[in-house]
């Protein structure tokens, strides 16, 4: 996933959906808002 110059790597070793607490972390980590997410 990237974001401008910030690059999240999403290890998912599942091959499945990620859990909503990953997907939190990783949108935190890549200063992405919630609101920004679901385009609100």
């Amino acid at each position: 996933m990237r974001r401008g110059d910030v690059t999240v790597i999403i290890t998912n070793p599942h091959e499945g959906d990620i859990s909503v607490g990953l997907l939190s972390r990783l949108l935190r980590q890549a200063g992405v808002s919630r609101e920004e997410w679901l385009g609100e």
